[in-house]
């Protein structure tokens, strides 16, 4: 049955008498036997359970930020979903293994002998007593492409890789303009 316009525009004018903002409540003049009243406050009494997440306000998970083992590949939920492997992978993966050359022992003492060759000062700049910053004059990246290192292994007997002529000293503010410039060091 469909209502007339007239009587459209009746039912608009007193519900809009009645509930200014134009909503009903869903259980507006229903009685509750006393039986309901309390089982209803029964149930929101027991309810101890804590939130969902055991943090506390502002406390921050040990986990953020970290790739953790069941994320990748095979792992995760997600595996074949965009063919064999996710691009997202591969760059973590990628991250994982440049972080891992860096905090070997071969790749501080590379630092430390250009370091010690430069004098600890930077060779754009001349700046000294500073935090200065060891930088492959061919790029680390572009090493690890060129010899096709997917192992620790390979990167330790990469000559290029820890050969210190290939390193230069430079300060925070040069080495991070030369990586947006892409400019060359003489």
């Amino acid at each position: 049955m469909k209502h007339t316009k007239e009587t459209i525009e009746k039912i608009k004018k007193t519900i809009l008498k009645k509930y200014p903002n134009g909503r009903t409540p869903y259980n507006k003049g229903k009685q509750r036997s006393e039986e309901t009243k309390q089982k209803i406050s029964k149930s929101k009494k027991g309810n101890t359970k804590p939130n969902k997440t055991s943090f506390k306000k502002g406390q921050v998970s040990p986990n953020k930020g970290k790739t953790l083992d069941w994320m990748l590949g095979e792992k995760n939920c997600n595996f074949g979903k965009f063919g064999k492997i996710h691009p997202k992978w591969v760059e973590e993966k990628k991250a994982l293994f440049t972080k891992q050359i860096r905090s070997c022992f071969k790749y501080r003492q590379w630092r430390s002998d250009v370091f010690t060759r430069d004098n600890f000062t930077c060779q754009d700049c001349g700046l000294n007593k500073c935090y200065v910053e060891a930088h492959h004059i061919k790029e680390f990246a572009e090493i690890l492409k060129e010899y096709a290192i997917k192992k620790l292994s390979e990167a330790f007997s990469c000559e290029e890789l820890w050969n210190i002529n290939n390193g230069v000293t430079l300060c925070k503010k040069c080495h991070e303009k030369y990586r947006k410039k892409k400019y060359i060091i003489n």
